[in-house]
């Protein structure tokens, strides 16, 4: 197993140790993974403001663990994850189990370097994943203005007691977590591209992070606990992972977490904001929209890459959730 223990708090001093430690050339803020350690690139992009993204697309061919000692002074980093393995993943945060047993992680985090994170990545485990290193300047600029270093931390500590600091992916979050992946490496602008998408991501997590302390501020409700949060992870990763393929059914998804069907269908319900199914189709939707608009594809092949036989099917479908038929949206995009 090979292990990566550091405490860098911006990745252009992190990503040249990583290249040493892979006998890999960084290059023009990229790695390519050697054969022996997987498949796939780690990139840097900047973002603006001192702050830059670590872009994380490979598939690995050894276990790797990743340790991130605390450090005395803080910073923090936002996760936005989609990992899967045939293995289990193990993740402690100062102490803390942060997942058990499960094959995918897909989600969004904040974490503080005032705690140690390690978590281990089985061989054969893929992994797309978009890292932001926040620094304590732009947290008060952007988020916290007016409060102390103390303050900050304060928060952030509250926020882990409560969880908070962990959310889910839901449709708007994937939306631009794909475009990210999805950019062609040849398309014009790539990187600014890139970083409009990365961009809206912080403002979704920051936002709805907002909106969820003051509600629990509001009207304290009870928490729900880890274990069952990242089992919905799973089930909204199973969901997304394939659609040319019908979904799970509810009982089959009950019984892989391990939880009744009321209790799947209302947690899954009070996590992403909607049902099962409708959350499969609206994302399905995005997709089949996301693909229409790169003009790479004809609306035929969209639906059936998309799980359609009757193409009819696909465009009532596409205009329930769009307002327009796929022919339309066609037509506007040249």
């Amino acid at each position: 197993m090979l292990h990566i223990s550091y405490n860098d708090n911006t990745y252009t001093t992190f990503f040249p140790r990583i290249a040493e430690l892979f006998s890999a050339k960084f290059q023009q803020n990229r790695i390519e993974l050697p054969s022996k350690t997987g498949k796939g690139h780690m990139e840097i992009i900047p973002l603006g403001d001192g702050i830059h993204a670590a872009i994380n697309d490979y598939t690995l061919n050894e276990d790797i663990k990743f340790c991130r000692k605390k450090t005395a002074e803080p910073f923090f980093i936002l996760h936005f994850d989609e990992m899967r393995s045939e293995k289990n993943f193990m993740m402690r945060l100062d102490g803390e189990l942060m997942k058990t047993k499960g094959h995918a992680i897909t989600g969004a985090m904040l974490t503080c370097s005032l705690f140690d994170l390690c978590y281990t990545l089985p061989a054969n485990t893929t992994k797309r994943s978009i890292n932001i290193i926040l620094t304590k300047e732009w947290i008060k600029k952007y988020l916290n203005m007016g409060l102390d270093e103390d303050d900050i931390c304060n928060n952030y500590f509250n926020l882990k007691i409560q969880h908070l600091n962990i959310e889910p992916f839901n449709a708007e979050y994937r939306t631009y977590f794909n475009q990210v992946f999805d950019t062609p490496e040849q398309k014009p602008m790539r990187q600014l591209h890139m970083r409009n998408a990365i961009m809206m991501l912080i403002e979704i997590y920051f936002s709805r992070l907002q909106r969820k302390v003051k509600a629990v501020q509001e009207s304290p409700v009870r928490k729900m606990n880890t274990s069952d949060l990242y089992k919905l992870m799973e089930v909204e990763n199973m969901l997304v992972k394939d659609f040319s393929k019908a979904p799970p059914t509810i009982v089959d998804l009950a019984a892989y977490t391990q939880m009744s069907v009321s209790k799947l269908k209302s947690s899954f319900k009070q996590v992403y904001g909607t049902g099962i199914y409708e959350y499969f189709q609206k994302n399905r939707m995005r997709k089949a929209k996301s693909m229409l608009s790169s003009h790479g594809y004809t609306i035929k092949e969209v639906g059936l890459q998309l799980g359609y036989t009757n193409l009819s099917n696909f465009s009532l479908a596409f205009k329930k959730e769009f307002g327009l038929l796929p022919s339309q949206l066609k037509i506007s995009n040249h």
